[in-house]
C-alpha cells in the first residue's frame, strides 16, 4: 500500500513536469548546475585529500571521481536487485532495513575506488623504496671507483629498468637542464610523492656535500639505514601474516577435532 502511493505520487509528479515544458527546461538546467557545481567539488576534495596518490599512481582526479560515482551506483542497483530478488524468499526486511541496506551498498562502492588507489599508491611507494635503494647502492659503488656526483648519478639511473628508475632519470634530466642540485629534485620528487625517506635522504646529502663532508660515506649511510628499515618492514608483514594463520589453524584442528570426535559421540548417546 505504501509503495503503491509512492508510485502514484512520483507518477503524478512525473505527469505534472511534462505538461509544463519551461518548467522542464528550468529544472533540467538546475539539475545540470548541480550536478557540475557536485562534480567540480568532488574533484577538488579528491584531489586535495589524495593528491599524492593520484601522481604515484598517474591517475586523474576526475578519473578517480567517476569511478566512484559509478561504485555508487552499481552498489546502490545490484543491492537493491539482491534484495528485490531474495527478499521475498529468503529475508522478510522492511522498507527502512532495505533503504538502509542499499545506502550501505552505494557507501561502500563509493569508497572502494580511493581505497583501491592507497593501496596501490603504498605498493608503488615500497616498490620505489626498493629501487631508489639500488640506485643508492649504485651510485657509491660507482663514487667508490672514482666517478664524479653527476656522473655516478646518471650511470646508476641508467643501470635500472622500471618505472621508479624512469622518474628517477626523469628527475635526473631535469636538474641537468636547470642546472640545479640533483639531490634538491629528488628531494622535490619524495615531496611530490610522499616519500619522507627519499627527502630525508636527499636533504642530509645535499647538506653534507655543501659542507664539504665525504658524499660517499653519507651514501653508504643512508643506504644501509633505507636497507634496515625495508628489511624492518618485511619482518613485521611476515609477523602479521603468521599471526593471521593462526585462527584458521586453530578453526582448522577444532573441525577434524569435532569430525573424528562426533560419530564416537553418536555412538555413546544412543546406546544410552
Amino acid at each position: 500500500m505504501i509503495l503503491a502511493s509512492v508510485y502514484g505520487v512520483i507518477i503524478a509528479i512525473g505527469v505534472n513536469l511534462f505538461a509544463q515544458t519551461s518548467l522542464i527546461v528550468k529544472v533540467r538546467d538546475r539539475a545540470r548546475i548541480v550536478m557540475h557545481d557536485g562534480l567540480v567539488y568532488l574533484r577538488n576534495q579528491t584531489s586535495s585529500r589524495s593528491q599524492a596518490d593520484l601522481m604515484i599512481c598517474d591517475v586523474n582526479a576526475s578519473t578517480l571521481v567517476v569511478n566512484k560515482l559509478v561504485g555508487a551506483v552499481v552498489g546502490f542497483v545490484a543491492s537493491g536487485f539482491a534484495l528485490t530478488s531474495f527478499g521475498s524468499t529468503l529475508f522478510n526486511f522492511g522498507i527502512g532495513v532495505s533503504a538502509l541496506f542499499m545506502v550501505i551498498a552505494a557507501m561502500v562502492g563509493f569508497f572502494l575506488p580511493e581505497q583501491q588507489l592507497r593501496r596501490l599508491a603504498n605498493a608503488r611507494r615500497r616498490s620505489f623504496l626498493h629501487s631508489f635503494s639500488s640506485f643508492l647502492d649504485l651510485t657509491n659503488i660507482l663514487l667508490a671507483g672514482g666517478a664524479g656526483t653527476e656522473t655516478a648519478l646518471i650511470a646508476a639511473s641508467e643501470s635500472g629498468d622500471g618505472w621508479a628508475f624512469e622518474q628517477i632519470r626523469r628527475v635526473l634530466t631535469i636538474a641537468r637542464s636547470s642546472r640545479t642540485s640533483p639531490w634538491m629534485e629528488l628531494a622535490r620528487l619524495g615531496e611530490i610523492y610522499s616519500l619522507v625517506q627519499i627527502q630525508e635522504i636527499a636533504g642530509s646529502i645535499q647538506l653534507a656535500g655543501e659542507h664539504g663532508a665525504r658524499i660517499r660515506s653519507s651514501l653508504a649511510a643512508r643506504a644501509e639505514s633505507l636497507r634496515y628499515q625495508q628489511m624492518s618492514e618485511v619482518e613485521s608483514s611476515a609477523n602479521a601474516a603468521t599471526e593471521r594463520m593462526g585462527m584458521p589453524m586453530v578453526l582448522l584442528f577444532v573441525s577434524f577435532i569435532v569430525l573424528i570426535g562426533y560419530p564416537a559421540v553418536t555412538l555413546v548417546i544412543g546406546g544410552l
